[in-house]
């Protein structure tokens, strides 16, 4: 499954927006499958971008079946508050040819971050 930086753009939001923190069982994001949100939430998850409960596998517990999040850590809010500004994020996306999914997180971060230094004179 390819990752899409669209759809962990708008969990983030998502998350972000609540005035709650408790756990969300289901997470639904519009015009998304359930498994590609599922899917998504355990890499966001393992890249450290979200408040989570996993469930891992009643076997092997290193295996994580699912993620239940209801929050952002501090990275997740770092990285939404550097793609949220609209020139920054436009900038991104210019270089990147318009495709988030095909380059490295690592990289998408990096350069938001580097463009938001930039724009703020440092």
């Amino acid at each position: 499954m390819k990752r899409d930086m669209e759809l962990v753009l708008k969990i983030l939001e998502h998350l972000e927006e609540r005035n709650e923190i408790s756990v969300i069982e289901n997470l639904e994001i519009a015009g998304y499958d359930e498994r590609i949100v599922s899917y998504h939430l355990r890499r966001m998850y393992e890249a450290g971008l979200l408040d989570a409960e996993a469930v891992t596998s009643t076997t092997t517990h290193e295996r994580i079946i699912r993620i239940l999040p209801f929050g952002l850590t501090w990275d997740g809010h770092e990285f939404l508050a550097s793609m949220r500004n609209q020139t920054v994020a436009k900038k991104v996306r210019e270089r990147l040819g318009n495709s988030l999914s095909e380059v490295p997180f690592t990289l998408v971060k990096e350069l938001a971050l580097a463009l938001g230094r930039s724009q703020i004179g440092l």
